[in-house]
């Protein structure tokens, strides 16, 4: 192999193997027709293969076992681009693959870097934030505040097909630096996806910094975003301020409900967009922080160009990469475990465990949640708290939500009622494996599952620690 020069140096192999080693992804070194050359720990671990099974292998060979499907490969080597896609494994483990290219100074393919990531503990990652959030974050504006609780959604959320669509684009997207669009009604948790790109990106060391343009009043917003310099104006702090879109340099800037932002400002967001450079309010000279940005928004931006109020070189510069979130209506199967999710959270906060009876949960599902999954939390929390028993009933519901019909059928007497056949199976399994394991701790094992959960689901089907009902 060539030696490898660093400013002029030639970089000794040992230190060279230490950084690749010390990755936090996989890598190999491929040729150019695609052999490998070389592969750290982390990317056999990923791969479930040894050493001795890839050096000198096709990694198409490698990459394609089990039924997998990989086009990253040949993509580079025909586009001589960087490539990435998100593969799942027969195991289900969903791997975010990138192929990058590295050709001579005539434009020749010379090798191939092979980078992969395993993704599926990332959205386990996300039910922590909540808990993390206040330390990790090096600055978050009060005027700017959202609601923590949009971190809380957990895997389950995406278990549904058109969660998991938009959760794929998501990690697709964190590998590019271009800005991206998150359309969706209040409450459906683009700020859940902002922190996703963020945490699943190459900047998730740096900050996250959100800033909700609609709760900063308009004549205060410029000097939020952009900052300013000492003496700027009457009143200025007399150390001058130093502007969000400046705090979050070498990381994500979510700039939430974009579409509240005066046209004005939508004019510097747009030249900063655009060269890089932020003018702070008196400055002499602009600054050229190094930021990914973000935007959210519930309004119809298309609209809003129409009447003027919305500018549409800015949509276009901001319209890259899109993600629309569904509303909740349309993902009703993650109902389920969203509660499941909450009731886990809130059991911490205000000790006192608390579960679903069947037919309750049945009547959450066919309810429309005009507020979504925000709106879902603070039934569920203030049902938590308000309810006598254990076990939440229908009765506990409001009469709204009790009395929803089922949007999946006309006649109440006909309808199918899966959700009763999914719990029947699961009380079933569950009742088999705390007879055979003895305990809830093995039987949470089995199941692959928490023994908090075990716990709460005994409770919900009435099975004691051995099964018995």
């Amino acid at each position: 192999m060539e030696p490898i020069i660093v400013n002029g140096n030639v970089m000794e192999m040992g230190l060279l193997d230490a950084m690749v080693e010390g990755a936090l992804d996989g890598l190999c070194l491929l040729t150019a027709d695609g052999v490998i050359l070389k592969a750290n720990r982390l990317a056999l671990e990923i791969l479930d293969v040894s050493l001795a099974e890839v050096i000198g292998r096709p990694a198409t060979s490698v990459l394609t076992r089990n039924g997998r499907e990989c086009s990253v490969l040949a993509e580079v080597r025909q586009q001589k681009l960087t490539v990435t896609a998100v593969q799942t494994f027969g195991d289900g483990r969903r791997v975010l693959v990138s192929g990058t290219p590295v050709c001579d100074e005539m434009g020749e393919l010379r090798h191939i870097v092979l980078n992969l990531r395993d993704t599926t503990g990332m959205s386990r990652v996300m039910r922590r934030l909540q808990e993390t959030f206040g330390a990790s974050e090096p600055y978050r504006p009060p005027a700017g505040s959202s609601d923590t609780r949009d971190l809380a959604i957990p895997e389950a959320v995406f278990r549904s097909e058109v969660m998991r669509t938009q959760h794929d684009k998501a990690i697709q997207y964190a590998a590019v630096d271009s800005p991206v669009l998150l359309l969706g009604e209040t409450g459906t948790g683009k700020g859940v996806f902002a922190r996703l790109v963020h945490r699943a990106s190459p900047r998730s060391a740096g900050p996250f910094v959100e800033v909700n343009c609609g709760a900063i009043p308009e004549g205060l917003i410029e000097a939020e975003l952009f900052g300013y310099v000492k003496g700027a104006f009457t009143g200025a702090d007399a150390k001058g301020k130093t502007g969000l879109v400046e705090l979050a340099h070498m990381g994500t800037l979510l700039l939430n409900e974009i579409g509240d932002l005066p046209v004005g400002l939508q004019v510097k967001l747009l030249r900063f967009l655009e060269d890089g450079e932020v003018w702070s309010i008196g400055a002499l000279k602009p600054k050229r922080p190094n930021v990914r940005v973000v935007a959210a928004t519930n309004r119809d931006l298309a609209g809003m160009i129409r009447d003027g109020s919305f500018r549409g070189d800015l949509f276009y510069r901001l319209n890259v990469l899109t993600i629309n979130i569904p509303p909740l209506r349309e993902h009703r199967a993650d109902i389920a475990d969203l509660v499941d999710m909450m009731l886990a959270k809130l059991e911490r906060k205000v000790g006192r465990r608390r579960a679903f009876a069947p037919d309750a949960l049945e009547a959450l599902a066919n309810y429309r949640f005009p507020g979504n999954i925000r709106e879902l939390w603070n039934l569920v929390e203030r049902l938590v708290v308000t309810s006598a028993g254990e076990t939440i009933m229908p009765r506990d519901l409001p009469n709204e939500i009790a009395s929803a019909p089922d949007p999946a059928r006309p006649d109440e007497h006909e309808r199918p009622s899966l959700r009763k056949a999914r719990q029947k199976v699961e009380a079933q399994l569950l009742r088999d494996a705390l007879t055979r394991f003895g305990t809830q701790a093995r039987a949470a094992k089995h199941l692959g599952v928490t023994q908090s959960t075990i716990a709460r689901k005994a409770r919900q089907y009435g099975l004691s620690g051995n099964g018995a009902a």
